[in-house]
């Protein structure tokens, strides 16, 4: 997953960073190249270097996101909506890459590697309400409905209905039957936290 990540990269830097910088839009594709780069390199030691397994929900997250580079570094970008379009999607990867390198093990002493247990609350007014399913997906990956997923167990007023993820940008939501809530962004991880709760309110 690493070296189709890094052969991404190197694809969209012969494409694109390697140009004569004229914009500020151009600029900013450089540097998101690079800064991925980084971050690519530092999980790729910090997994090889893991005393733990790696959980299969952490790798599954990364090879979405070299996935989504790969996907990228298959389209040209001769016109100002379709650089605009790589600009999008190289921010969220790095984003996402950001929020995993983010956390206590950066600074030594625990391990990068980790998953999130997500708490979720179904809220109508200021009670918790059940029987509803929860969803998420990554951001990247919301136009795809065959990648979305459904947490274990449905709400449940006595008891939060929880998941473990990778830190990561997500959207979550809760499905009734037809009824359907908004979908709520998250960022899980920001501050190397091993548990969100997240409350989803319903019509």
């Amino acid at each position: 997953m690493f070296d189709s990540a890094r052969g991404a990269l190197r694809t969209l830097t012969n494409k694109l960073g390697n140009k004569p910088v004229h914009d500020q839009m151009q600029t900013d594709i450089v540097q998101s190249l690079a800064n991925i780069g980084e971050n690519v390199k530092f999980l790729d030691v910090a997994i090889r270097r893991s005393r733990n397994q790696v959980p299969r929900e952490y790798l599954e997250s990364l090879s979405l996101d070299a996935e989504l580079l790969k996907r990228l570094a298959k389209r040209d970008y001769n016109s100002e909506s379709e650089r605009t379009r790589l600009y999008d999607g190289l921010k969220e990867v790095e984003s996402d890459l950001e929020l995993k390198v983010t956390g206590p093990g950066r600074q030594g002493g625990a391990e990068v590697v980790r998953l999130v247990e997500i708490l979720v609350h179904a809220r109508k007014g200021d009670q918790d309400v059940g029987a509803y399913e929860v969803w998420y997906v990554p951001k990247g990956l919301l136009r795809e409905p065959s990648r979305f997923k459904r947490f274990d167990r449905l709400t449940d007023p006595s008891a939060p209905t929880s998941m473990k993820v990778a830190p990561g940008n997500y959207f979550i939501w809760l499905s009734k039957g037809s009824s359907l809530t908004d979908r709520k962004p998250v960022d899980i991880g920001v501050q190397g936290e091993a548990r969100r709760e997240i409350d989803v309110v319903v019509p």
